[in-house]
């Protein structure tokens, strides 16, 4: 990890080394440069993933019981493998009401979906396992609001296959690089229930009125509270 670190930039910052489940990583303080030091680390390592943080709460385990106990990471991505992601969308959409989705002519302000907006992060954490959506099995989104992190995993598996999403923060903002955002409307509508399903507070407008701006986006920002 510490030639990680040197090759990164990184190398005598204050870092902190966290272990779950007999896997080990570290998170390291930033005072600046943030989205440019996750690219740097994310250029020199093909085994571990960078995403940024705005404190350390969302690594607490406790986020991620199941039934009552802890899970480990392993346990959230077997877990996640089987969710019935379509299902969980479907039943909240089926408790929607016409005003929530909207026609799509109620507006929306691209500036509004900047995850900077939200504050700059203050940790860098270097996960242990490559695969950008397995970043959800170390990191809670939005502070514990209950959703169980095997959701949120699998969305983010199915926009990385989609759309090449990659999470860039994780906190009570998430903030996702987008290289191919959806083109099409009704991918765009598809794409905004899911978003919106899992973290409520993301669209700031209709869902369909969000399903347009998602077209001409290349990056997102999900947004939720406690």
């Amino acid at each position: 990890m510490e030639e990680l670190l040197r090759a990164a930039g990184l190398a005598g910052r204050l870092t902190h080394e966290h272990e779950v489940d007999g896997e080990r990583f570290v998170v390291v303080r930033l005072d600046g440069g943030f989205e440019e030091a996750r690219q740097r680390v994310r250029a020199v390592s093909a085994a571990h993933y960078p995403v940024l943080l705005a404190d350390t709460m969302h690594l607490d385990r406790d986020f991620f019981r199941a039934d009552g106990r802890l899970s480990s990471p392993a346990d959230v991505l077997r877990r996640a493998q089987t969710v019935d992601l379509d299902a969980h969308v479907a039943r909240w959409q089926a408790r929607q009401d016409a005003e929530t989705l909207g026609t799509g002519d109620e507006g929306h302000h691209l500036d509004a979906y900047d995850v900077t907006a939200y504050g700059a992060p203050q940790f860098l954490a270097i996960l242990p396992r490559p695969e950008p959506w397995a970043a959800f099995a170390y990191v809670d989104a939005y502070g514990g609001v209950g959703l169980p992190p095997e959701l949120m995993v699998a969305a983010a598996r199915r926009w990385h296959e989609r759309h090449g999403a990659e999470p860039t923060v994780i906190g009570l903002a998430t903030g996702f690089a987008v290289p191919r955002p959806p083109t099409g409307p009704a991918d765009a509508e598809r794409l905004a229930v899911e978003h919106v399903s899992l973290a409520g507070l993301t669209a700031g407008t209709t869902v369909r009125a969000y399903a347009r701006a998602l077209t001409r986006l290349g990056h997102w920002t999900l947004y939720d509270r406690p």
